[in-house]
């Protein structure tokens, strides 16, 4: 797929024009003086029965007349070729060029993406915490490529953890809630949650009356209604906080209680058809062995829908609301066979499915500083998280007092985001505080200082010249950042194309190291007229690239830190 046209394909559309085909990979030489871009010959010498070395040489000498315009040396290392990009030709390329308008950048497919999905009734983990900041993230990027993104969420609020929380609310001596704060009656929740988990497993009688409760949620009995009713809605409210904080939002919510009872007719009609089998005990199961996959429970034994039987009736829901091209759900990697089977599952239920589920499985989150926990039972909630960071970032900031009431919370946050999404999303993370907030090192802060910093200049400069002042010279570090900017629809189009923002997150940071060596070395507002007028055309380059990279990140910049 072409992208917009910056510099890299400029040079692979001149290696077309040699007669090279297949995929071209471009790479930086690994010192300034050899080049801007190296191509390597092995491949092409193979298959064309010659010598790296003499390949590069004879290619090189038909490239120079075809790259002219935008490059001024074409030489060959070795069994290299090396570009020298003209740097009048990259001023103009990257400092005359604006924002590709939305939609160039992708097919115009339709996609839902299902994340965050928290179960009512129990804690909002940091498990959870890195699924909504991976699902907003990959939700914003693949909007900018072109893509109509139709944020959903799945919450569970029918199933086995509500009936242990009801059991302990309405049979232990536990808090009613009655004039408690929100944050107090999801502490209750917590608890409640936790002591009826621990009776269900050492308890028969407990577990029979846990049972009992769960067989009256899903017939929907009045003297359960009014608790189960109202704790419900202590949770929802709690996670619509904890969204806001994080600066996500979700187009339709749906919930296990309006899935179940569709998801009971369509196990039962395709256990008519075939499709399921009675297995132990008289549960419905779909016979996954047929398939080299493992067999699931659909509906147990006393009738009422697992998970699995619910998420047949949500596809089709999903597919008919919105006839989408594809279904992407944002769920941990643990889930990765039970997905395989749902999908399998799919394809009989839901033909018009195949080939459009997908799941995102991410990686674990774990703390570094074991000392650095506060749990509920063994849960590290998402909340306590975003909080520990802020107050740490209360003590980095010199000048946490004369700042604006909310940039704490704006760099806490993009502390925990950017630490969360510079990693690929199916690793494992171990979440290291004092690096989160480091402001030199690869973190959300360090990314949000370098942009105040830029704010600071401009708006020291005043109104920016319209005209490209090029001056007589472009030094290295002017080059290199120049460079990088050029880079930037790359990053986001492999970005969107592996659901992996981690590309941005990299991007902005060699970005920002490449702005601060330009800092160091290059003063702009004492520079003559014609060279700071440049420098600060190049620098509002920067800034204005950073703003969008974090903004696809869900990241909100601030003017002073």
């Amino acid at each position: 797929m072409t992208i917009y046209m910056d510099i890299k394909f400029e040079i692979i559309k001149t290696l077309r024009l040699v007669g090279i085909t297949g995929e071209i990979e471009l790479t930086a030489p690994p010192k300034p003086e050899m080049g801007d871009y190296a191509f390597a010959c092995f491949g092409l010498a193979k298959e064309r029965k010659n010598s790296p070395v003499e390949m590069a040489k004879k290619l090189a000498e038909d490239l120079r007349p075809k790259t002219k315009d935008c490059c001024e040396k074409v030489e060959a290392f070795g069994p290299y070729i090396n570009f020298f990009v003209n740097p009048k030709y990259l001023v103009e390329t990257v400092l005359g060029k604006k924002q590709p308008p939305k939609g160039t950048l992708a097919i115009n497919k339709k996609i839902i993406i299902e994340f965050a999905c928290p179960n009512t009734h129990k804690a909002f983990h940091i498990g959870h915490l890195r699924n909504i900041i991976t699902g907003e993230s990959v939700a914003r990027i693949l909007s900018y490529v072109g893509c109509k993104v139709i944020r959903t969420n799945y919450q569970g609020d029918v199933g086995m953890q509500i009936a242990k929380c009801l059991w302990a609310l309405t049979v232990a001596e536990v808090d009613d809630g009655k004039d408690k704060t929100l944050e107090e009656k999801v502490k209750i929740l917590g608890a409640a949650y936790a002591k009826g988990a621990k009776a269900f497993e050492e308890n028969e009688n407990f577990k029979k009356e846990i049972v009992e409760i769960n067989d009256k949620i899903y017939s929907q009995d009045k003297s359960i209604k009014k608790i189960y009713t109202e704790t419900r809605q202590w949770s929802l409210e709690y996670f619509d906080k904890i969204y806001a904080r994080v600066g996500a939002h979700f187009d339709r919510f749906y919930f296990e209680s309006e899935t179940y009872a569709d998801g009971i007719k369509l196990v039962n009609e395709y256990f008519k058809k075939g499709v399921f089998e009675k297995g132990e005990g008289g549960a419905i199961i779909f016979p996954g062995e047929k398939y080299d996959l493992h067999s699931r429970v659909f509906i147990t034994a006393k009738g009422f829908p697992t998970y699995e039987a619910k998420d047949q009736a949500l596809a089709r829901l999903q597919f008919e609301e919105y006839k989408p091209n594809k279904i992407l759900h944002v769920v941990g990697k643990e889930q990765t066979e039970y997905f395989k089977v749902i999908f399998k599952a799919l394809e009989f239920t839901y033909p018009p499915s195949k080939g459009k589920e997908e799941h995102l499985d991410y990686g674990w989150v774990s703390l570094k500083d074991g000392k650095m926990s506060s749990r509920t039972g063994n849960v590290i909630l998402g909340e306590w998280l975003l909080d520990s960071v802020k107050e740490e970032v209360k003590k980095v900031m010199k000048e946490a007092e004369s700042l604006a009431p909310d940039t704490a919370e704006k760099i806490a946050v993009a502390a925990v985001k950017y630490a969360f999404l510079k990693t690929g999303v199916k690793n494992d993370i171990s979440f290291d505080l004092k690096e989160s907030v480091s402001l030199t090192g690869d973190s959300g802060p360090y990314l949000l200082y370098i942009l105040a910093r830029i704010k600071s200049i401009l708006a020291k400069a005043g109104k920016l010249s319209e005209k490209i002042d090029m001056p007589e010279e472009i030094v290295s570090v002017e080059k290199k950042m120049l460079l990088q900017l050029a880079e930037s629809e790359d990053a986001t189009f492999l970005a969107a194309q592996n659901y992996d923002p981690s590309q941005i997150a990299k991007y902005l940071f060699n970005l920002a190291r490449a702005f601060n060596d330009f800092y160091e070395n290059c003063p702009v507002l004492g520079s003559a007229e014609r060279v700071k007028n440049f420098r600060l055309r190049l620098i509002s380059k920067v800034g204005e690239t950073m703003d969008s990279g974090l903004n696809l990140l869900g990241i909100k910049s601030v003017d002073k830190m």
